[in-house]
């Protein structure tokens, strides 16, 4: 089962929280200033203007942009000339060419292999314990050849083992 990390929370301070009170005024400690504490202006908040019509043209005007890059239209590419044509066909062509042999090579070595395990299973003597076993599939782990897909990129020293549970 595949579990997703959610993003953590990073704890910020707003500089009013960094502030110091001293009676009366409010005073910013900063340790590399050698003139010392210094008073702090406090600004009065300026009231907005406006209805909520205005609020409604703002969110319309930002949904008119959106809408206005979606609906935008797709650019064509511009048509292409016959010897680009061919170039193009030919690299395909190429490809397709390059995968059918590389998927050959691997098919016919693993008919291969396949042919050599049936001849040496037919080989074995019939009846006898070395064939029984030779024909045992082994169902406890995959081939350690095998790679196993993963979420995550191998962890330096890290050693799974540790964490397997054991029935003692």
């Amino acid at each position: 089962m595949l579990y997703t990390a959610g993003i953590r929370s990073i704890v910020t301070l707003s500089p009013s929280r960094l502030l110091v009170p001293v009676a009366g005024a409010t005073q910013v400690r900063c340790f590399s200033d050698p003139d010392g504490p210094k008073q702090r202006v406090v600004k009065a908040k300026k009231k907005k203007k406006g209805t909520g019509q205005q609020t409604e043209s703002a969110r319309s005007r930002e949904l008119d942009l959106v809408l206005a890059a979606l609906d935008a239209p797709s650019s064509k590419e511009p048509p292409i000339d016959d010897a680009e044509k061919a170039r193009r066909y030919q690299i395909g062509r190429n490809y397709v060419i390059g995968s059918f042999e590389r998927h050959n090579e691997i098919d016919h070595d693993l008919t291969c292999k396949i042919h050599i395990k049936q001849h040496a299973l037919n080989m074995l003597p019939k009846g006898t314990k070395l064939r029984e076993e030779a024909l045992k599939t082994d169902t406890k782990s995959p081939p350690l050849w095998r790679n196993l897909p993963v979420w995550t990129p191998p962890i330096p020293g890290f050693d799974p083992s540790q964490f397997v549970d054991r029935e003692e």
